[in-house]
């Protein structure tokens, strides 16, 4: 793959978003949110399909360009499933009741991000001696370095977030609920109030919130990020306070 800026990965998920606002706005709906099923299947022609993937639920998601078998599992025994180069495999757990739909979301376009690169550079993913025939969505809080695994899964993520969370109808949804300037803090304990409007926000984009947190810190919109751990403003003064 070519080097793509922040900036390139941008433009590219603004020309998608701009593709599915054209399509939705043709049936006469208002668009209040990205829906990863509709661009999932009715923009890029991909299926959707729902299956045990791991038994440790560390893989939420799997597609591929071609066609090849993958393992999953039925009853915690593994068997194969058949990708057509056209199919996304999701873990059927997020579709849980009581699971974060973001999370789904997340994961849904995430995939979709993979084929919409290949679409966009076809010759970077002929299949060689490096071509990856499948591609998986792993579930960071469950892998051992809790880090990102390479610079295509970086690529891919920035890209699903941008198109989830595209800045226009993100500005939107902040300015609705008394938001539209820089967050100085994100903190449930000492800033509860702002924090409220924020998980609003979440709450009607359909992302997770910590999706949300880390796209606002990366366009300058969240100074302070202490959505894991809100009472990490007071150990830090604590610790300022017995340096004197």
């Amino acid at each position: 793959m070519p080097y793509l800026s922040r900036m390139e990965i941008e433009a590219i998920a603004t020309r998608v978003v701009k593709a599915y606002q054209r399509m939705v706005e043709a049936t006469g709906d208002v668009i209040q949110r990205i829906c990863p099923e509709v661009l999932l299947q009715n923009l890029l022609g991909l299926n959707i399909t729902y299956r045990t993937l791991s038994i440790d639920g560390s893989i939420l998601g799997m597609t591929a360009f071609d066609q090849v078998s993958v393992q999953i599992y039925e009853r915690k025994n593994p068997t194969y499933f058949y990708l057509d180069g056209r199919t996304v495999l999701i873990e059927s757990a997020l579709i849980a009741q009581d699971v974060n739909p973001g999370r789904l979301h997340f994961t849904l376009v995430h995939e979709a991000s993979h084929h919409i690169l290949k679409m966009l550079f076809p010759k970077e993913y002929v299949p060689g001696i490096n071509h990856r025939r499948v591609y998986c969505c792993a579930d960071s809080s469950i892998l051992r370095s809790g880090k990102q695994a390479d610079w295509e899964e970086w690529r891919v993520n920035t890209l699903t977030a941008a198109i989830l969370m595209p800045l226009d109808l993100l500005m939107k949804h902040l300015k609705a609920v008394g938001l539209d300037q820089k967050i100085h803090m994100l903190n449930r304990v000492f800033a509860p109030k702002e924090y409220q409007a924020f998980a609003a926000v979440a709450e009607n984009l359909s992302v997770s919130k910590s999706a949300l947190s880390i796209r606002l810190e990366q366009l300058g919109l969240l100074a302070r990020n202490d959505l894991k751990d809100p009472y990490a403003l007071v150990r830090i003064e604590a610790d300022e306070e017995e340096l004197f």
